[in-house]
């Protein structure tokens, strides 16, 4: 990483790592609004088509919905990627029934207001990708991803989920969803429709082929009318909770003592990463993107050591922002403030 661009995308993350060698590595491109994320990557992204690879940190449509602006709005498509890398779902009990509730309430929440056409953001590359095949993978701790010349430890998640607190946060989402689709004609539409289509099975059998995802994937999506603000309160409910679980499975990542990203996880992932880290002896960084826009924090946190902590929120979250980043980097940056970030502002030196 020679140095990294974050976008003032307001309440999303749009993370651009521009590499030595000119190539780009995105993470995320989303935000409450989809337009808004596209501007965003576009901004701090410049040459599209040198991207190198999409990171994605977590199954949240709002984390990617600037690519689906793309697919949406652009008859000629800026965006081609060679690889993409999201999280693995973890091992435990109904994996299944939870991807399945998860891609239904991504399409009951955002359905026409941010133009999902698919929920499975796999097609919405391969429609946007000007007919460049694309290879990916899903990631789990332990594994090791090297893109150009940049080499990525994954830190999080967990090839199994045995923690019973993440466990509970699982079992609290299935059944919240549960009650939507009892209460909600909707929500069982949508859910019956990812059912019949299969839509989970290619995270399910695990066979990261090139392209093979395709196979699953039904041009025939029922259009949803939601209006994300006039939901029933049941379905908002079920959408929070299984919005919680999957930070829970956010994905995490460093490389060498350049960049650190711990997306959105929650507190108690914080802290098993940190201690990761710390058994690593990797608790030095140049660049160290904070967990859920700034937003969370452990004390564990206090033996990282970072230059840059940057933050990427907006108007309703800046609030929440956890001033006790400040105290374990030089300088915190945050978009809701700064606007677009670049860190570090001069060529790009060791640390450390």
């Amino acid at each position: 990483m020679q140095y990294v661009r974050m976008a003032d995308v307001g309440d999303g993350l749009c993370v651009t790592l521009h590499t030595v060698f000119g190539d780009l590595i995105q993470i995320d491109c989303g935000s409450q609004d989809w337009k808004i994320a596209y501007e965003g990557l576009e901004r701090v992204s410049h040459n599209l088509h040198r991207t190198r690879a999409f990171i994605l940190s977590h199954f949240h449509v709002d984390h990617y919905n600037g690519l689906l602006y793309i697919s949406q709005n652009l008859r000629n498509s800026p965006f081609s990627t060679r690889e993409v890398y999201f999280p693995r779902i973890p091992e435990f009990k109904d994996r299944g029934l939870f991807l399945n509730c998860l891609f239904s309430m991504n399409m009951r929440v955002f359905g026409q207001e941010t133009g999902v056409r698919e929920c499975d953001f796999l097609n919405c590359i391969k429609k946007i990708n000007n007919g460049v095949r694309f290879g990916y993978d899903a990631l789990y701790s332990g594994k090791t991803v090297e893109i150009g010349s940049s080499v990525f430890e994954v830190v999080w998640p967990p090839a199994v989920i045995d923690d019973e607190r993440t466990l509970s946060a699982m079992r609290k989402a299935i059944e919240d969803f549960q009650k939507a689709l009892d209460a909600d004609e909707e929500t069982r539409r949508l859910y019956e429709y990812v059912k019949k289509s299969s839509l989970s099975r290619a995270y399910l059998e695990e066979q990261y082929e090139r392209e093979e995802f395709s196979r699953y994937y039904n041009d025939d999506y029922p259009d949803s009318k939601s209006d994300e603000k006039g939901l029933p309160d049941v379905v908002v409910n079920a959408n929070k909770s299984l919005k919680k679980a999957a930070n829970h499975m956010s994905l995490a990542l460093f490389e060498d003592n350049r960049f650190l990203f711990l997306g959105d996880l929650e507190i108690p992932e914080i802290r098993e990463v940190v201690n990761h880290l710390r058994s690593e002896k990797r608790v030095n960084f140049q660049v160290f993107v904070t967990p859920h826009h700034g937003t969370h924090w452990h004390d564990s946190l206090r033996q990282v050591r970072c230059n840059y902590s940057l933050v990427s929120n907006g108007r309703s979250m800046c609030s929440k922002i956890k001033l006790q980043f400040k105290e374990i980097s030089q300088e915190m940056l945050a978009t809701f403030v700064n606007g677009d970030i670049r860190a570090p502002n001069y060529p790009a030196r060791y640390f450390w």
